[in-house]
This record gives structure tokens, sequence and C-alpha cells, in this order.
């Protein structure tokens, strides 16, 4: 399959705001199942297997992978850790403190780190109500998250984010760009397929370098947004107003 059609696993439509809740809710059951084949999207195998784009695809992955190498000092705040694919690049330069929901990913982050030789300090949290103290970190990075925080959270989920960062700190975003004709910012209600069949549907909003800028500049007059080419978009901002 191609990257730039819509395969069955990725059929999107609009989300209406009476069905935010029930998704969102949806979401915490879906991640924890496909936690064991989470890092196929990252390696595109099996049901992300792409030969048209394989090529293109690890390229990019290379470009973000160097951008988080690069990212971070002092005490960092992983939000969605997910299996680890990040975790350990980050860790090897900054304390690492990780926050994810689901149980599944948890117990692969843990046994990623061990096999790695890498050291980090894992909670289970909620994004929205993060349970750390003010200002306790000196930087914050998320993967592939925002694009899974509905429109009418996105206030709460950034008050969070530059509560516990210090002021001066940096928030780096890496995240899906359009590329099957997304209207960049749009939420959407996205249907995703597992191995085994089983159907879920989650909350994405893909953002284009400028989309991603007209956020963030919600939050921090400091912003940088830019690409990696086709399939991603990153952003970093400075926390002003640290509370």
């Amino acid at each position: 399959m191609s990257n730039f059609d819509v395969p069955s696993a990725w059929k999107s439509v609009p989300l209406t705001d009476d069905e935010v809740r029930a998704v969102v809710s949806g979401m915490q059951a879906y991640y924890d199942d496909r936690a064991p084949e989470y890092d196929d999207w990252y390696r595109h195998v099996n049901l992300y297997d792409d030969p048209a784009n394989n090529a293109a695809w690890h390229d990019e992955v290379a470009h973000m992978t160097a951008w988080v190498k690069a990212f971070g000092e002092g005490h960092l705040l992983e939000i969605a850790s997910g299996t680890g694919w990040w975790t350990r690049q980050l860790a090897r330069r900054a304390h690492v403190v990780t926050l994810d929901y689901a149980p599944t990913m948890l117990a692969l982050l843990r046994r990623r780190l061990r096999e790695e030789n890498v050291s980090a300090t894992l909670t289970r949290g909620d994004a929205y109500h993060l349970p750390f103290a003010n200002a306790a970190f000196d930087c914050c990075f998320f993967g592939f998250w925002l694009s899974h925080v509905p429109q009418e959270l996105l206030a709460n989920f950034f008050s969070e984010v530059t509560r516990v960062v210090r002021a001066g700190g940096q928030v780096l975003i890496v995240d899906s760009k359009p590329f099957r004709g997304e209207m960049p910012g749009a939420q959407l209600k996205q249907e995703r397929i597992l191995n085994d069949g089983s159907r879920h549907h989650i909350v994405k909003v893909y953002h284009t370098p400028e989309s991603l800028t007209q956020l963030l500049a919600q939050f921090s007059d400091d912003v940088q947004t830019w690409t990696s080419g086709n399939f991603f978009t990153a952003g970093k901002f400075t926390v002003k107003n640290g509370k």
C-alpha cells in the first residue's frame, strides 16, 4: 500500500463534539492492546509495510531520531512514552521521568531500558493531570501524543505542561504530518486495526509546521516548527511563565 492512499486501517472522518469523551476513553484500552505491535509502525513492518515508501519513511525517522538525540538536559519529562522508542535516546543525555497510562506499554518500556542498559524513572499516570510538582522539570518531550489530544483538552494539557516545566525550559514535539490529504489541524475520528483484526477509534489531528505554529503560539511567544519532509512535523517552544 502507499502512504498517500487511504488504507482501511486509517480511514478518518470528522470527530463530533459528542463523540470526544467516548473516543478518548477508548484510546486507553486501544494503546494497551496495541503495545506489543506498536513498534511495527516505526519499523514499517507487518501491517505498515509499504515498499513504495519504506526508504523515505526510514530516512525521515532517522532525521527525527537526530532531533531527539540532540534535545534535553537536566530533568526531562517524557509524556506518553509508550514502549520507549524515544526514551532510550533521551535517557543518554538527561535524567528522564516517563509518563504513560497503559500498563503493557510500561512493561515493554521497562524491558527495553533493561536490554539497552539505559535508565529512567517510570510513572503511570494521566497526561491531563500530571502527578508532578510545579517547575519539577527542565524540559519536556512528547512524540506522537499531541495529535491525540482533542481540541477541548488542549488548554488543560498545555497548562499542565507549562506548570511542571520551569520557566525558560523547552518542550520538543514530534508528530504526524498530513500525507493523505487530511486538513491540517482538523479533529478526526480515525479507525485503527490491530493484527488480531480488532477495530478501534482514536482522536487524530495532523499538523503542518504552519498549523503547529498557530497552535503553540497560544502557549508561548518563542516557537519553532519544521518538517522532516512527507511524514512528520516537529515543534519546539520555550516555557515563558512557569507556574
